[in-house]
């Protein structure tokens, strides 16, 4: 137990130094405290000049990141892109720098084309990849993956299977949308349509009723006093509905906000699952893939759940981390999720209890599973999303107008029999 929570207290030091070639250099290292760090850079034949801590265990610090490097903000799709290339110059052996740079020239992004020659600058100034990517402000987990990556050897094989799952799981998302936008479409036209009756043609019919003192049913009186109201009350709903729609923009710039709106959001039938598997899948596989690349199970929960979007996710592994460092090692707060299968709980508490700083091989091959099963899960509910939604709404926008329709014509009916 003692063993693992130095695990989760090792943390991330910057270095500045002079390699054997008398270049200058500078990165950051994983150690429990600078005397490690020290040892480590003097086997590697550097004359150490500055060795200081960063902030905290998880934050990649942006000191030294160059004015351009903090303009430039990257979507994680461009990320994607450069991980790509990062993984095949590093298959093909072929030194970072110049390899980004060529590869910049093919970029037609003018951002991301700067963003990629501002990392082969930054490269061939004698930076690690790693404390590149940090300054760059890359997804959490990509600098995780080359860590990983360099401890283990296998950068290409790593940033490979990164980008392959990270593209599948964008590909879902895509087919999620696209599922959406017509039906969200209908929905708007069906609204818009249904909002202009309201305001410019029922008010003419209820004057031509009212004109011959006809006795109205009840729900085209419902429908009159629904149109009256849009009509007279304007002044006091349109500045309410513009103060919650402020209120809730500003309440999503928290974290607060942000976590109660993904918590409606993952209730939502249909929905709700879909979002909630993708981002399960995702912490999944990448916690399997840091664990079977070296880095420390516990290390990689703790950083894998702090890449994480679910906050649910997140707050349980930050939860377990610091039982883990009181000396507790509580699995509940993983428990409460729902999410992992008891095998792979069952693994963990039996890690947490040992000395042992690796999880077992089977608890990798439970988590690869695990992503794999929600895959397959997701795709299947995609395809039933898209082929229920649509029907659905269709109804719902047919049934909506068909009621207003009837509302509106009912008493017109009424009318034409008196006037026979």
């Amino acid at each position: 137990m003692n063993e693992l929570q130095g695990v989760c207290q090792m943390i991330w030091y910057r270095y500045q130094g002079i390699n054997s070639q008398g270049k200058h250099i500078s990165g950051r290292l994983h150690a429990a405290d600078r005397d490690e760090v020290a040892s480590q850079l003097q086997e590697q034949g550097i004359k150490i000049e500055r060795i200081e801590e960063e902030e905290s265990a998880l934050s990649y610090s942006t000191h030294g990141v160059s004015a351009s490097a903090r303009r430039q903000k990257l979507s994680s799709r461009d990320y994607d892109t450069i991980s790509d290339h990062l993984s095949d110059l590093t298959r093909a052996r072929l030194p970072l720098s110049t390899g980004l740079e060529a590869v910049s020239h093919e970029i037609e992004n003018p951002r991301l084309r700067s963003a990629v020659q501002n990392l082969a600058s930054q490269l061939d100034a004698g930076n690690d990849l790693e404390t590149v990517l940090a300054d760059s402000r890359a997804p959490r987990e990509l600098c995780a993956l080359v860590h990983a990556g360099t401890r283990s050897g296998k950068m290409s094989e790593i940033l490979a299977d990164y980008v392959a799952h990270t593209r599948q799981l964008s590909e879902m998302r895509s087919q999620l949308l696209m599922a959406l936008s017509y039906p969200v479409i209908l929905m708007g036209f069906a609204m818009l349509m249904f909002l202009s009756i309201l305001l410019w043609i029922l008010p003419a019919f209820e004057s031509i009723y009212m004109d011959f003192g006809i006795e109205l049913p009840g729900m085209t009186l419902q429908l009159f006093g629904l149109s009256l109201f849009l009509r007279t009350q304007w002044w006091w709903y349109l500045p309410a509905g513009l103060l919650l729609i402020g209120c809730y923009l500003l309440l999503m710039k928290t974290e607060r906000g942000q976590m109660w709106s993904q918590k409606i959001i993952y209730r939502l039938p249909l929905i709700g699952g879909l979002l909630r598997g993708l981002s399960v899948s995702r912490f999944s596989h990448l916690l399997a893939l840091l664990v079977d690349n070296g880095l420390p199970f516990l290390e990689a929960l703790k950083m894998t759940g702090e890449s994480s979007s679910n906050y649910e996710i997140r707050n349980a592994c930050r939860q377990f981390s610091d039982s883990v460092s009181s000396g507790q090692a509580e699995i509940a707060s993983l428990e409460s999720l729902k999410i992992f299968p008891a095998t792979f709980l069952q693994t963990l508490a039996s890690q947490s209890g040992s000395t042992s700083t690796t999880g077992p091989r089977y608890s990798v091959e439970i988590l690869n599973a695990l992503s794999d099963m929600l895959n397959s899960q997701t795709r299947v509910r995609l395809t039933f999303f898209s082929s229920v939604v649509e029907p659905l709404v269709i109804i719902f926008c047919g049934t909506l107008m068909g009621f207003m329709f009837i509302a509106m014509l009912a008493p017109l009916i009424q009318l034409l029999n008196w006037l026979s």
